[in-house]
């Protein structure tokens, strides 16, 4: 489970559990971005037809990814964090889980599943061009902040996708895998560092992520992206991080709070 920065900016509100809204905001919002991002990571990195790694184009791979992708007016993600059963638990505020919806106009909204010392918590959040909205899980009240004081700002799944693209490394076919009942190309690589901050929020691990991506065979979208290793010394090297994207271009209402 990922562990949330404390130095994020706090609420004004004095409640314990605003606080800790508050607190795990940077932390939550930058993966929620990279949800998006990392959609984008994955299916730019590479997707297809091919069904032999010796006859995979990875250039015509990436170009027919990239197309799709920016192609799409929404997704549904869930982003989960995996540690063994034998890991030492971490301190403070950690993420479990973020499941929501992203469209291509950057409105996002989501649920986080938290623990605090071992406590669950469910933290709701709305983002709506200049305004970003949290809501307490005790309260129920919702909280909007200025996106430019918000550490995810505006989110660009296009420029993120291509950001990410030249980044990957070491990219490998796999094989092919039925994926929930989609064909799909699954490739693995290595991610550096500094693109896992992206999910993560704070890494200091030094050495490159192992990493997984699913893409649909037929529509060349990303269906999984999964990384494996410790961001962090404390965190457990076989953590796994998994990203998984559905219910493209559905329609998706997200509204603010009222």
């Amino acid at each position: 489970m990922e562990r949330l920065n404390r130095s994020s900016a706090r609420p004004r509100t004095p409640f314990r559990a605003g606080r800790c809204v508050l607190v795990a905001r940077a932390s939550i919002l930058n993966s929620l971005l990279a949800l998006s991002i990392a959609a984008a990571l994955a299916l730019t990195a590479c997707s297809g037809g091919s069904q032999s790694s010796s006859t995979v184009d990875a250039q015509k791979v990436v170009a027919d990814a990239v197309t799709a992708m920016q192609a799409l007016t929404s997704f549904h993600f869930v982003y989960e964090v995996a540690k063994p059963q034998n890991a030492a638990p971490a301190e403070g505020l950690e993420i479990a889980k973020i499941e929501g919806d992203v469209t291509a106009d950057g409105k996002m909204k989501a649920a986080i599943d938290l623990l605090q010392n071992g406590v669950p918590l469910q933290v709701n959040f709305v983002a709506l061009g200049d305004v970003h909205y949290i809501q307490d899980p005790t309260s129920q009240i919702w909280q909007g902040v200025p996106a430019a004081m918000s550490p995810v700002g505006k989110i660009d799944l296009n420029t993120g996708a291509i950001q990410i693209l030249q980044k990957i490394d070491n990219l490998e076919y796999v094989d092919t895998q039925d994926l929930d009942g989609t064909k799909t190309d699954h490739l693995k690589g290595t991610v550096a560092p500094a693109e896992v901050a992206s999910v993560v929020g704070s890494v200091s691990a030094t050495e490159p992520f192992a990493g997984d991506i699913w893409i649909g065979v037929d529509d060349h979208l990303v269906r999984r992206i999964q990384i494996v290793g410790a961001a962090t010394s404390s965190e457990d090297p076989k953590t796994v991080r998994t990203i998984d994207l559905s219910a493209f271009n559905q329609p998706v209402t997200i509204e603010a709070p009222k």
